[in-house]
């Protein structure tokens, strides 16, 4: 026992009393006392020792007692009012009143640390050192207001903004458990609407800034640190900030490619400090929505489904012999009351649970980050790798969809000196699909909802079939699949649709900061963009009809064309972006700021296709392994644009804020004599809780400001069209020149363009309202704007005598009204812990103000139509009498 209880010594137990009362301590530490219990923790992180006698720390605790004080601001030297005041590492802790007043009560130990916290506030410790009255002020850090925003080349204040401007930070995208950037972004931002068609990660989102854009199209610029590419295919975990332009003055840097707003995108960099190593895995599982609850019992579909016939065509679908059959299995669901020959017709009375076999009840997803960072007074450096693995819903896992990514991102910063720095970034994003082939919307994973309980899926193996003794006929049918919608023979025995994406971008910049306030920022990118594409359709045999009198009871279904379709994507894109910014903030109330650059970016496209008909067997997916006929296709396309742009920001005692941007750019799209136009914009602020007839505010009024702008931009994407300025000519093979000779090729006569061809134009109104309350724990921001389409290309009508289709011309007009509202609430509590609400709304309406339809027709545009509208039959009444009818 004496052994025993040295060697417990030895091991130095600690007993802790954390959240325990000051009177409860005191008799616990004297029981243990007794007990000769060698150390005991009052606090955590804090060790006590006995040495025999009884500790000092009984006589250290009787010393306790209050503390007392007033928190203010640090700038304006006003009390704060809602302070978060802690004991460090106790639950001890008070809240400032009105007046900044705080008091903590309970007994506080002299040595111990004070914890001052406050939303927007830099967290302050503040040692007791044995007072009874601790005075703070705090200093505001740089979030809410002094936050730093991304625009257009550059960065703002977020409250010296005159535009249309929303953030959304690291944190929205990392809380959740997307696949993309688009699932993360949906519901952050108001009238930033994400359409997300399916689950398939391989199925990019479509992006689109405060409605309708265009009758031809359009869609917001997307850039990641400076340079287009694709949001889908980046790693969330790696994206600091998104930040959204939505209106012309925002946006106006950016010219023709930014009519329909901005998305800018900026990756994470390393921090100062040590090493930061950080790994991280993500397992999650998505379920299948399936709104429908099929009808499990048989007998009660075939009630159903003859009740809601008769009474639409006045004759039931099933017979009585349906009838009896399904009661019969309904009654005594065996195998052998599934199945019956009826007037030489195989029937099915059961239930087939298609849904069930069919998809599975949840489908994983794996995702994994690793990511090292770092930084030093003259380097910063992150790498991180991402890797993702999502399951489709199907439930045969060998035949299932699969979907993988692989995600690389390099960054590296140097101050070579004073007035040089460069930065280096490798980003690699790779993607790998392999999913079933499409033969047909009838067979595919969404018939699930159309399949009847009682379609027989399988060829049954029966006693007989006709007449005893004809089991050997039917054999070689068992366990065969029938046709019609059953997905599962296209599934588990037709061909593959797979692909390999390999987008690798390249940058290096270089930034100048010859004197104070100047600086000149240049970068040069280059991407390689790589595709490999390959669409099998394989034939697969199934059982088309349940009447076994019929000759032949096979044949192709969906699939009776056999091909293999591999398509390569070979893409090349430079960008070049240069710019110069002084700042000029020396004087007291005055505030300049200006940046002229220049914008160059050119790409090369090229596309090479082939197809072979005829496969010699499923197993071999080559183009040599096929005797049908073969072809080939390619293409080659080249874009260019070119733009000089510039921004002037000055700012009048803090509360007067004006704006000018302007650029003047180029497109390779547009005729050589209208390829280029100079798009300009102006914005106005006026900060009115700046102003002195505002003081009575200042406690809890942080910010009130009223925005307005204007601005013209243009619109030249128009999708793949990279040559609409240029007549084209059809070429062909027709068999209806010489019908003996077969196929003659034939090349049509060109078409028509317009001499005129040029930008459509978008011209946006915008008027706004930020207010941020109670020490920027609320922010609201309120938009309404209108944006003006103009110079729409359009179809347009010639006499049937030209002989050609009529050239498209700038002839139609659009507008859209809307508004949007974000209202956020961010607060703290306690020590560490935060937490912010956010509801973001907004609406829009698109509206044809132009448009050349002498006819009047539906089926085309019309002025006054309102887009998305849907027209419908009114009912006028129903027939009372015959001669009504008549």
């Amino acid at each position: 026992m004496e052994k025993s209880l040295r060697s417990l010594r030895l091991l130095k137990p600690c007993v802790n009393f954390h959240g325990f009362s000051r009177p409860v301590k005191i008799v616990l530490i004297l029981f243990f006392w007794v007990l000769a219990i060698p150390a005991f923790s009052l606090e955590p992180g804090k060790a006590i020792s006995f040495s025999g006698t009884l500790p000092e720390v009984i006589k250290s605790d009787q010393q306790r007692t209050s503390v007392s004080g007033t928190v203010t601001d640090a700038s304006s030297g006003e009390a704060m009012v809602g302070v978060n005041i802690q004991v460090k590492g106790t639950s001890l802790g008070a809240i400032s009143d009105l007046n900044g007043k705080y008091n903590i009560p309970a007994a506080v130990d002299p040595n111990a640390t004070l914890v001052f916290s406050f939303i927007g506030y830099v967290t302050q410790e503040v040692a007791v050192a044995g007072r009874t009255v601790v005075n703070v002020a705090l200093t505001a850090e740089l979030t809410g207001l002094d936050e730093v925003v991304v625009v257009g080349y550059g960065t703002q204040r977020k409250v010296n903004l005159t535009g249309s401007v929303s953030v959304a930070t690291a944190e929205r995208l990392e809380a959740r458990p997307i696949a993309s950037v688009g699932h993360g972004l949906q519901g952050v931002i108001p009238n930033l609407n994400i359409n997300i068609r399916n689950g398939d990660p391989t199925t990019s989102a479509d992006y689109n800034i405060r409605g309708y854009e265009s009758i031809n199209g359009g869609s917001p610029l997307v850039l990641v640190d400076g340079v287009p590419m694709d949001l889908e295919r980046l790693n969330p975990n790696d994206i600091q900030s998104v930040n959204v332009l939505k209106d012309a003055s925002a946006a106006a840097v950016y010219g023709a490619r930014a009519a329909f707003g901005v998305i800018l995108v900026e990756t994470k960099r390393g921090k100062s400090g040590k090493v930061d190593v950080t790994l991280g895995t993500e397992q999650s599982i998505s379920v299948p929505i399936y709104l429908i609850d099929p009808v499990s019992d048989p007998y009660d579909f075939v009630m159903a489904w003859n009740e809601a016939n008769i009474r639409t065509n006045g004759a039931p679908s099933y017979d009585d012999d349906y009838v009896a059959g399904t009661k019969a299995y309904s009654e005594n669901p065996t195998e052998a009351n599934a199945w019956k020959v009826y007037n030489g017709t195989l029937r099915y009375y059961g239930y087939n649970d298609y849904h069930n076999k069919l998809i599975t009840d949840y489908a994983p997803q794996n995702k994994y980050d690793l990511s090292i960072s770092g930084a030093t007074e003259k380097t910063s450096y992150y790498v991180s790798f991402g890797y993702i693995n999502k399951d489709g819903y199907l439930k045969n896992k060998e035949k299932n969809e699969k979907y993988k990514r692989y995600n690389v991102l390099m960054k590296a910063d140097f101050k070579v000196n004073k007035w040089l720095s460069l930065d280096e970034k490798i980003v690699f994003n790779g993607q790998v699909s392999d999913k079933p082939h499409f033969y047909n919307w009838d067979v595919n994973i969404n018939t699930s909802a159309r399949k009847k309980p009682i379609e027989p899926l399988k060829f049954p193996d029966l006693e007989y079939y006709l007449t005893p003794g004809d089991h050997d006929q039917f054999a070689p049918y068992i366990g065969r699949h029938f046709g019609g919608t059953n997905f599962f023979p296209y599934l588990e025995e037709g061909g593959r649709t797979t692909f390999n994406t390999y987008d690798t971008w390249f940058t290096q910049g270089i930034t100048l900061s010859p004197v104070k306030g100047f600086s000149i920022k240049s970068d040069f990118s280059a991407q390689v963009y790589f595709r490999n594409f390959q669409d099998v359709a394989s034939k697969v045999e199934v059982i088309r009809t349940q009447n076994l009198q019929e000759a032949n009871l096979i044949d192709y279904g969906y699939s009776g064309d056999d091909w293999i379709d591999n398509q390569v994507n070979y893409n090349t894109y430079f960008v070049i972006n240069s710019y110069a910014e002084y700042i000029l903030d020396k004087f007291t109330n005055h505030y300049l700021k200006a940046m002229i650059g220049f914008n160059q970016e050119w790409g090369r496209n090229t596309y090479i296709r082939a197809q072979a008909r005829s496969l010699v067997t499923p197993l071999i997916t080559d183009l040599n392994a096929t005797t049908g006929t073969q072809q080939t296709f390619g293409g080659k396309s080249h874009v260019a644009l070119r733009g000089a742009f510039y921004r002037i920001n000055y700012i009048y005692r803090n509360k007067y804020l004006v704006e000018v941007n302007g650029r003047y750019d180029g497109t390779s799209r547009f005729p050589t004599n209208d390829r280029f136009g100079f798009f300009p914009s102006i914005s106005l602020g006026w900060r009115i809780s700046e102003e002195p007839f505002m003081d009575f505010s200042s406690a809890w009024l942080s910010n009130l400001k009223l925005r307005a702008s204007y601005g013209v931009l243009g619109n030249q994407l128009l999708g793949s069209n990279y040559y609409p300025y240029i007549a084209t000519m059809g070429i062909g093979a027709s068999p209806y020149m010489m019908s003996s000779a077969g196929l003659i090729p034939y090349v049509s006569a060109a078409g028509l363009v317009s001499p005129s061809l040029t930008w459509e134009k978008v011209a946006t109104q915008n008027i706004g309202i930020d207010i941020s309350l109670f020490r920027q724990r609320l922010d609201l921001t309120f938009d309404a704007y209108i944006r003006d389409t103009k110079d729409m290309l359009m179809n347009v009508e010639y006499p049937a005598i030209l002989g050609t289709s009529a050239p498209d011309a700038n002839a139609a007009d659009l507008r859209t009204k809307g508004w949007e509202l974000s209202v956020t609430w961010r607060d703290k509590f306690r020590q560490n812990w935060t937490y912010g609400l956010n509801l973001a709304l907004s609406d829009n309406q698109s509206e044809i103000t132009e448009y050349d339809n002498p006819t009047g027709a539906l089926s085309e545009y019309y002025v006054g139509q309102k887009i998305g509208e849907i027209w419908g039959y009114v009912t006028e009444g129903i027939f009372q009498t015959d001669e009504e009818v008549a």
